[in-house]
């Protein structure tokens, strides 16, 4: 049997149009479930993009220039002099260009940040021969990566138990060293799912979206949220 081309034609734009309209309503319904969850956690939403938290946010995620930091579905919650948020940020230059999703910031006189940037990696071993390849392309690319930041790559040669478990920049080496130093960074390393946290001065982002693809089945905002109050214990004051 032999279809006309505009019957092909129709049945092409036919299943396109309904894959569009499955991933608007699912965009649709993981927006309401992050709406829900972040508002029984104490957050409420803002439509206006608070001044503050822009300012930081460019301090930490902008890369260059080029690049214009969007900060999107925001919800905020303050505890005296503390402000909490989660946050979705992109580069609006950038036709597909998140930076991370469902992140998590603090404003707060409790934090003392040098300028850093600390990356957990996801469990390979590096013996095997795609555990290699697996490792040299993150060192390749976070190493990449913090040339645009500005930073440089910080090792810890007292810490081996950190070698291939994660990556830390900084602007400040020795501080950023004494950083790491005084944080329960075994906790970090431990948690299921890669993170990524970023700080500077007063401000500091926890995003766990970094590698969505070794997300847990349980991965959700209230879980998140445990973890990040957990991570922040460490670094304030």
């Amino acid at each position: 049997m032999r279809f006309q081309p505009e019957l092909v034609a129709l049945l092409v734009i036919i299943a396109f149009a309904a894959l569009l309209l499955l991933a608007i309503r699912s965009s649709r319904q993981q927006a309401a479930e992050k709406e829900h969850q972040a508002l029984s956690l104490g957050f409420e939403e803002v439509t206006s993009r608070p001044s503050q938290l822009i300012n930081r946010v460019e301090s930490v995620y902008k890369r260059g220039e080029s690049q214009t930091v969007q900060i999107d579905q925001i919800f905020t919650k303050r505890d005296w002099d503390q402000e909490f948020f989660i946050f979705d940020i992109s580069d609006s230059n950038q036709d597909d260009g998140e930076l991370g999703s469902e992140v998590f910031g603090l404003i707060s006189n409790q934090l003392e940040l040098p300028h850093f940037s600390l990356t957990t990696l996801p469990g390979f071993d590096s013996s095997t021969i795609l555990g290699g390849l697996m490792e040299g392309l993150l060192n390749k690319v976070i190493s990449g990566a913090g040339k645009y930041h500005g930073l440089e790559r910080i090792e810890l040669p007292d810490r081996p138990d950190l070698a291939g478990q994660a990556i830390i920049f900084g602007k400040d080496p020795e501080s950023v060293k004494e950083l790491m130093k005084r944080i329960d960074i075994k906790y970090i390393l431990d948690l299921q799912t890669p993170v990524h946290i970023s700080g500077v001065n007063d401000f500091i982002a926890v995003d766990f979206s970094q590698m969505s693809s070794f997300k847990d089945e349980d991965h959700d905002l209230i879980a998140q949220h445990e973890k990040f109050t957990r991570i922040l214990r460490n670094f304030t004051n």
